[in-house]
C-alpha cells in the first residue's frame, strides 16, 4: 500500500501580396514617417515597441497557434488511453508529448497525464516533475493538479509540501465535494506527524461548514478519534 492510499484548444496564416507592402506594413511606415521628426531617443524607443508587438502577433499566428493545433492532434490517442485508465501505457507516450509541445495547452494535459499516470504506477519523482509543468488556467483543473501534487509529495515522504499542497487545494475548491476531499487529506497529514490538535480543528470544521457534504457523513468518527488523541 502506497504512502498516499493511506492518506487518501486556428491557425490563419497571413502572407504579404507580391503586388504590394501589407497593411500592417504601411501602418508602421505611417508611425515611422511620424517619428522622423521627433527626438531620437524617442524614435528608437516607439520603433522598438512596434517591433516587440508585430514580433509577439507573428509568434502567436505562424508558431504558437499551428504547434497548438499539431499537439492537440499528436495527443488524442493519449488522451482515449488515460479515460481507459490504462496509466502504464499513458506513462510511456505522454512524457514525450508534454516536452514537444511545452508550452501550449496540448502541452499542459500531455504533462497532467504524465503525472498523473506516473502517480498511479508508484513513479512518484517522475509524477512530481510533470505535476510541476502543469499551468492550467482552468480553476477546477489547476486546483485539481496542486491536490495530485499533494499526493505525489505524501509518497515522496515530504509531508510539510503535501500538507501545503492540499490545503491550498482546499481553499481552491470549487464544489462541496472536492474542499471536503483534500481537508480530510489534510488532516490526515497531520495525523501522520501526529498533530491531532490541527487535524481536530479540520475535522470540527468540516463537521460545521459541510455537515451534509457528500464524502463527510462519517466525520464523527474521525472527530471522536482526534479527540481522544489529543486528551492522552
Amino acid at each position: 500500500m502506497s504512502n498516499n492510499e493511506e492518506i487518501e484548444e486556428q491557425y490563419t496564416e497571413q502572407e504579404e501580396s507580391p503586388k504590394g507592402p501589407s497593411s500592417s506594413s504601411m501602418f508602421v511606415d505611417k508611425i515611422k514617417n511620424w517619428l522622423n521628426g521627433q527626438n531620437k531617443t524617442l524614435v528608437y524607443g516607439v520603433v522598438g515597441v512596434i517591433a516587440l508587438t508585430a514580433g509577439i502577433v507573428a509568434y502567436q499566428f505562424l508558431y504558437k497557434m499551428p504547434k497548438e493545433e499539431k499537439g492537440l492532434t499528436a495527443i488524442y490517442k493519449a488522451q482515449t488511453l488515460f479515460d481507459m485508465d490504462s496509466f502504464y501505457t499513458v506513462a510511456k507516450m505522454a512524457p514525450k508529448l508534454a516536452d514537444e509541445y511545452s508550452g501550449t495547452k496540448a502541452g499542459d494535459l500531455a504533462a497532467y497525464m504524465a503525472g498523473t499516470s506516473f502517480l498511479y504506477t508508484g513513479e512518484y519523482k517522475k509524477a512530481l516533475e510533470y505535476l510541476e509543468k502543469v499551468g492550467f488556467s482552468d480553476k477546477v483543473m489547476s486546483t485539481q493538479v496542486v491536490g495530485l501534487l499533494g499526493d505525489a509529495y505524501v509518497e515522496n515522504k515530504d509531508l510539510e509540501k503535501a500538507l501545503s499542497q492540499y490545503t491550498k487545494a482546499a481553499k481552491g475548491a470549487t464544489t462541496e465535494f472536492t474542499a471536503v476531499w483534500w481537508c480530510r487529506k489534510a488532516a490526515r497529514v497531520h495525523e501522520k506527524r501526529d498533530e491531532w490538535k490541527e487535524a481536530l480543528d479540520i475535522y470540527n470544521k468540516l463537521k460545521k461548514e459541510y455537515k451534509d457534504a457528500e464524502g463527510n457523513n462519517d466525520i464523527d468518527k474521525f472527530i471522536a478519534r482526534a479527540e481522544a488523541k489529543t486528551a492522552e
